[in-house]
């Protein structure tokens, strides 16, 4: 055999045998997840991978939050199924530490991965990414379909679509110009972020052009919407939440509940938003639930008068007393009833607002006070009487 053939084939037969070596890692191919619970150093958020498509985020004070993992593209996208977001997701070459794009994770307790969720073909979870970018320019019976596929996104979108609808009739029924109230309807062919705003921006307008118009006070991003939903579409929305078991949609029917004075239809909603893991719902659930069957409301016909202590919450201790006033920490605010509510004007215009139960306790109704039970505490105290209906407090000793 010629020396030149031999050396051919010998080259040949080690290039055949040696096997390639490894591409380099591309920024197109998304690193492997694992699965297990993955936590910021910096506070105590944590990512929980269950399955390869499927997640939650956890973390003290807020609701859990619901995600599902997709790929988009050469990447990965996380979708977030209660508010809506979706972010890209990255990891490590190791799968150990991942980013949402807003946190870094590591990952602290590997998990052997559950079997990956199937969704129906044509349902909105079958591509999250591209239903949460056009849930804004969802009609009702489509949002009412995503919500009970289990997008807590869309249950949320339909309670709004409730809101605002009942915003308008109370504007309308109160007299109230909706040309100069509010802007003009948002359109759902803009960007998803823009009609967001705009819708915000809307229902806040309305909901305070009517709350004035009721002689209430609103403060814009802090008060709810002074209007009650149809009992229907309350009861629609109780079942919904407790189907779907969304702790954040939960959260707003609860608020909603309690704004239509269905204090125990509010408990229920906040017992499924406790179940997930947010403490503070716990704290409020469970000095209502002792109540039993006192827990309902009835209208004031006097201010209360006395010193009056709820456990925890942001504000624990409300002192009635003379001149129709009472006092909050160092701020003196002066006390009105209004539709058989106890409200406490502050020196920023927007109001705190108590209701009485059949027990003679107080429950917190506004964002500060929500679902806090008010004990009144023994003690001799006097009230002065100078009574009109809406500003001073009777006498009680």
């Amino acid at each position: 055999m010629p020396a030149l053939l031999r050396m051919f084939l010998v080259v040949t037969a080690l290039l055949l045998a040696t096997p390639p070596a490894p591409a380099a890692a591309s920024a197109s191919t998304p690193a492997p997840l694992r699965c297990g619970r993955y936590v910021n150093a910096q506070n105590d958020a944590a990512l929980v991978i269950d399955s390869h498509n499927r997640g939650r985020r956890l973390a003290t004070g807020f609701d859990l939050e619901s995600l599902q993992i997709e790929r988009d593209g050469n990447g990965l996208v996380l979708v977030n199924l209660d508010d809506g977001v979706a972010t890209a997701l990255t990891a490590s070459a190791d799968g150990r530490r991942i980013n949402d794009t807003l946190q870094d994770y590591q990952l602290r307790a590997p998990a052997v991965c559950q079997p990956v969720a199937v969704n129906a073909a044509g349902s909105c979870l079958a591509d999250a990414n591209r239903c949460m970018a056009r849930l804004h320019a969802a009609t009702p019976p489509q949002l009412l379909t995503a919500c009970q596929q289990g997008v807590g996104a869309a249950c949320s979108g339909l309670l709004l679509g409730y809101v605002d609808d009942a915003l308008l009739a109370a504007a309308s029924a109160k007299g109230v110009a909706l040309a100069t109230a509010a802007p003009a309807p948002c359109t759902t062919d803009a960007e998803r972020e823009e009609v967001l705003t705009c819708r915000d921006a809307r229902r806040d307008a309305l909901a305070a052009a009517v709350a004035q118009a009721s002689g209430q006070a609103f403060a814009r991003g802090i008060d709810p919407a002074w209007v009650e939903l149809p009992a229907a579409q309350r009861d629609q929305l109780q079942q919904l939440c407790l189907q779907q078991r969304a702790g954040r949609f939960c959260t707003e029917v609860a608020e909603q509940q309690l704004n239509a004075r269905d204090p125990r239809a509010a408990v229920q909603a906040l017992q499924v938003v406790c179940d997930s893991g947010r403490d503070s719902a716990c704290e409020r659930v469970e000095p209502l639930q002792a109540l039993g069957a006192a827990l309902r409301l009835v209208d004031a016909t006097e201010p209360p008068c006395g010193l009056y202590r709820a456990d925890g919450g942001t504000i624990d201790v409300v002192a009635f007393g003379d001149d129709g006033h009472a006092t909050i920490g160092s701020q003196r605010s002066q006390v009105r009833l209004l539709d058989g509510a106890i409200h406490l004007r502050n020196d920023h215009g927007s109001d705190h607002v108590l209701r009485l139960l059949a027990n003679g306790d107080l429950l917190g109704m506004d964002a500060w006070t929500g679902y806090q039970r008010y004990q009144r505490q023994p003690g001799a105290v006097r009230c002065e009487a100078a009574p009109t209906r809406d500003t001073a407090p009777s006498a009680c000793r």
